[in-house]
């Protein structure tokens, strides 16, 4: 399965992204809903990484505003 699309499954059914720097092209992403973690896979697609760093900003931690504008930004590609 191609990364954005799996990655894409996972934030459909999530209300909160943890992402933990592996190394400079390598996300570790946990997803979580409601609290209770469901799910995690690593990053490494270039794009997709750009646009997570960019939505975390200095922190770990992407919430539903952030989610939801992933969900427009890769959904309308």
């Amino acid at each position: 399965m191609n990364e954005l699309t799996e990655f894409l499954n996972r934030i459909s059914a999530c209300d909160l992204i943890v992402l933990t720097l592996v190394s400079a092209d390598r996300l570790y992403c946990r997803f979580f809903r409601e609290g209770l973690y469901r799910d995690r896979m690593f990053v490494s697609d270039p794009v997709l990484l750009a646009e997570l760093m960019k939505l975390s900003g200095k922190g770990e931690e992407i919430s539903t505003a952030g989610i939801a504008k992933l969900k427009q930004t890769f959904l309308a590609v």
